[in-house]
Parts: C-alpha cells; structure tokens; sequence
C-alpha cells in the first residue's frame, strides 16, 4: 500500500467519525429545539382551547345566574299549578334565557327538574321544535340533585356525539334561592344550562388532526414526562391534555437526519481532500522524493541526498545522508580491509583478482594490450628462517612499496597505461599494466624494479640477498581468457628463475616443447580450446 493510500486510509474514518459525530450533535440540536417549538406551539393551541372552554363556562355561569335571579323564574318557581306553569310562566324563563343568548349561532339550552327527578322545564334556541334534553344530560342534572354539592359543571357527550358543555346548579324549590349541598329532594329544584361549545369542539378536531391523536380530558393533573406534550387545566377537576402521535416529527427528523447524511458525507471528502493536499504537498511529497533519492543511491545513479528546508523531513533527510555516508564509509573501509593484504598493506588475491577481470574486460573491449608481471622472490625462505618471520614481514612489506611504487611511476609519467599492484600470497606478488609488454612503460617499470634488488634488498640500512624473478604475459598474443593470462605469466617466471634469477622472461618467447617447470600442462595444451587448471599459489623452494 503507498504512503498516499495509507494516508487516505488514516484520515478518512477519523474526518468522517468527526463529521458524523458533529452530525449526530447537530441532528439532536434539531430535534430538541424541534420538540421545544412544537411544545410551544401545542402549549399555544392548548391555551386558545382553554380560552374557548372559558369563554362558554362563563356563558353558562351568566345564563344560570341571570335566569335564576330573574322575575320569570321566581314566578315559576312559586305557581303550583304545573299546567298554568308549563304553558304561560315558562314563556317568561324563555324570554329571558332569549334576551341572553348572543347571535353567534350558539346553541343554547335550559332545563328544570324537580326533587324527584322529573323534567318540569326544557328549552333550546335550536330550529328543532322536538328537540329533547339529551340523556346523559338529564342524569348529569340527577346527579347534581342526589350528590352533596351545590353545583357542577362538565362536558357531556350525548350518543349523536354531540358535546355540551353543562353547567347544573341547586335551587330552593320555595325562595329561589341557592340551594344548600346535600340530597334535599323535597326543598330544592336543578336548574342546568347546557352549551355547545363548537369552537372550543372545532379546535379539539384540528388538533387531533394535525397531532395525528386526541385531545384528552382528564381529572387530574397530568404527570410530565418531557418529549412533545403538554397539558393544561380547563377547570377546577378537568385538564386537557395532548401527546402528538409517534409519527408526528418523523418526517421533519427524516428529512433532516437526509440532508445532514449528505452534508457529512460531502463535508467529509471535501475534508479529506483538503487534509491530502496538504499531507501531500508538506509530508508524502518530500517523503517520497526522500525515497527517489535513496533508491537512486542503491543504484548507483546517485552519489548524494538533497537536504530540504522543512523541519522533520529535512531533519529525517540529513539523518538519511549522514547514515548513508557513514554506511558509505563504513562499506569503504570493509571493502579496503577485504582487499588489502595485511602484511604488506598492498592489495590481496582478492582485490587482484577483481582487478584482472575489470582489466581484462577493458583490454578486449578497448583493444588496449593488458601486460602482467609475475614475481616471486629469490632465497625469500633463507631469509625468513635465518633472521624471523618478522624481519620477513618487513622485507615483504618493504617489496611491496617498491612495487607499488614501481608501478606508480611507470603509469603516471606522462602516459595513458594504467597499473596496479598486489600480493598473491607467500613471496609471490603480481602487477597489471594496460599497456604493450615490448613498449617503453613495462621496460622501464622492470629494469626499475629488478633495480632496487642489485646487490640484495635494502631494509631499514640493512641489505637482504634476495632478488626477484619475473614472468611476463600479455593480452592479446598470450592468452585469451584471464585464467590463462595468469597461467602463462607464472610459466615464464618459473623459466626466469631457471635462467638465472633477478631477470624478466616473456611467455611469448618462450619455446613451446617444453614442458611447464612449475607444474601444471603443457604449453601446447593452452588456447582456447582447452583452457588449463590454475597454477599453484606459490613457487618451490629456493
């Protein structure tokens, strides 16, 4: 996965929890002032139902009142003869029940009873000239004439589902006055006024349509229990309650909860976004670039790493460029140690046999002859056991600065060839030169070293008999691979050393009959056919 995927893999879920965190926040935010204004709301239509009940309680109070205190009713009260009564007094009571009623098409009614229950008067200002005190309207007056109070009031449903709003109150069958509370059948009459409350009936149906629930009519208090409802009291006993249905703010919360998915979502990939231009421009671009630079290195297109200016990734960058230079060095060093042969400080088998196929590469690419020099050291081992293996060291050490030396200067002064110097192993040492094995630069280079051996070895002021024999190969004439270019430069030293020690012998003109002094095949049996077996690493004995 890239850095890019795992960034977006990072900020997405914890961008998108947020938003829908501060979603779900705002979504409860909607819904509680949602459920706040309905409740106002409720509490308002409530209040206008309140008012309307008011509005017909007091119309009833005020019938009831006026009636009863009227001349009319005094006169009917006091007539026993119910006929005379019934027929010419109740005219009276209608005419001020008449005078009272306001001409807003308000249904209003009036009926009398006596103790024993029965219904001595009945009026309404309905087009209906049939028309009878409901049922439930009657006991509702029975009971206030039985019960211990004085009066009552209370909506009444009859079975047409027709509401009145009934006010019945206790009157002195003998004075008119109020009646005292308690059964009193024989000395107290019912007077009740009955009034349709239409509007106080009309925003009942509207609420109940619009809340998806009825309004309810309870007697006691209700219990609050918070959410969308309320209740208010319409009368000492009688509270109106509504609770909307389940279903009533489920489509503005729906809607709501709809559009706010949206926005979370939106929000969310436009944040995101945001998040990875910034995290892509200021940490995964330098990050990635950082890691060009580093893969360049490890493949050798790049030497170094660019440093940038900006902060943690700069300061992860210079860390990155100085591991990898002390790597660089750290590798050097090994490499050095691998290659260098510890007692003379020049290269080893090693590093000379890494070098021969690099040369040997570029001579037959080029077309540049590639010489080598094979030199073993004459009476090394008298030495070595007569004065120590540390003044051996320090003679072989002391051989292999003259080499190098040599060789320096052969390929340094003024001409293209190119040499190196390094010890195979024992008093064994070799050197490869591009360049012809008959041309000035390998002349001068092995009368200059056979030189330094004239008249023994100097060590520290002290002269060694020791002297070198060299044999001398070369690319192309000699040998075609550079196995066979080392075999044949070890054949001609071992026939330099045969011939006298402390000179050069050229494998080419060497005779080809003869066979090998040191070992190994024939000189007949090297080419390209039939490549031989490596010489051994050191010479006999001397």
């Amino acid at each position: 996965m890239t850095l890019n995927r795992r960034a977006f893999a990072v900020l997405f879920p914890i961008v998108l929890l947020g938003h829908i965190l501060a979603g779900g926040a705002a979504y409860l935010g909607y819904r509680h002032a949602l459920i706040a204004q309905n409740v106002a709301r409720l509490q308002q239509n409530l209040s206008q139902l309140q008012n309307a009940y008011a509005k017909y309680a007091s119309l009833d109070s005020q019938l009831l009142y006026v009636v009863r205190n009227s001349s009319a009713f005094l006169t009917f009260v006091d007539e026993s003869d119910a006929e005379y009564r019934t027929r010419v007094l109740g005219i009276g009571v209608q005419d001020s029940l008449q005078s009272l009623v306001p001409n807003d098409g308000t249904s209003v009614s009036c009926s009398i009873f006596q103790s024993d229950g029965r219904q001595i008067f009945y009026f309404d200002n309905g087009a209906d000239p049939f028309q009878a005190l409901g049922p439930r309207q009657a006991a509702f007056a029975q009971g206030v004439l039985n019960d211990d109070v004085g009066s009552r009031t209370g909506l009444i449903t009859e079975g047409d589902d027709a509401t009145y709003l009934v006010m019945a109150a206790k009157v002195q069958a003998r004075t008119g006055g109020v009646g005292i509370g308690g059964p009193q059948p024989d000395q107290s009459l019912v007077m009740q006024v009955g009034v349709r409350p239409l509007r106080f009936e009309m925003i009942r149906r509207t609420m109940a349509h619009d809340y998806g629930a009825p309004v309810k009519l309870v007697a006691t208090a209700p219990v609050s229990r918070g959410g969308l409802s309320a209740s208010i009291q319409l009368a000492p006993g009688l509270y109106a309650q509504e609770t909307p249905s389940a279903t009533y703010l489920r489509g503005p919360l729906t809607r709501f909860a709809a559009v706010t998915g949206v926005f979370v979502i939106g929000f969310s990939v436009i944040s995101v976004g945001i998040l990875m231009l910034l995290v892509r421009r200021y940490i995964i671009a330098p990050v990635e670039e950082l890691d060009r630079q580093v893969t360049a290195i490890t493949e050798n297109r790049r030497k170094d790493i660019d440093v940038p200016d900006m902060g943690e990734v700069g300061r992860l960058a210079a860390n990155v460029r100085m591991l990898h230079g002390q790597l660089t060095r750290s590798l050097r060093q090994i490499r050095q140690l691998y290659e260098t042969d510890s007692v003379t400080g020049i290269g080893n088998r090693i590093y000379f046999n890494d070098r021969l196929d690099q040369f040997f590469h570029l001579s037959t690419t080029t077309g540049r002859p590639l010489t080598m020099l094979f030199i073993d050291l004459d009476n090394f081992k008298q030495v070595n056991d007569v004065h120590g293996h540390r003044t051996g060291d320090a003679l072989l050490g002391a051989v292999a600065n003259a080499l190098s030396a040599t060789v320096r200067d052969a390929t340094e002064d003024g001409t293209e060839a190119m040499g190196i110097a390094a010890r195979l192993s024992g008093d064994e040492f070799t050197a490869l030169i591009l360049a012809d094995p008959r041309g000035a630069v390998i002349t001068a280079l092995i009368d200059a070293f056979l030189l330094k051996f004239r008249g023994g070895f100097r060590v520290d002021a002290v002269s060694y008999p020791v002297t070198a024999s060299i044999g001398v190969a070369a690319v192309p004439g000699d040998a075609d691979t550079s196995a066979h270019l080392l075999w044949c430069a070890d054949h001609a030293m071992y026939h330099a050393k045969a011939s006298g020690r402390n000179r050069a012998a050229f494998y080419a003109d060497l005779p080809r009959d003869t066979a090998p002094l040191g070992g190994g095949v024939m000189p007949g049996q090297c080419g390209p056919a039939g490549l031989p077996q490596l010489p051994r690493a050191a010479g006999p004995a001397v």
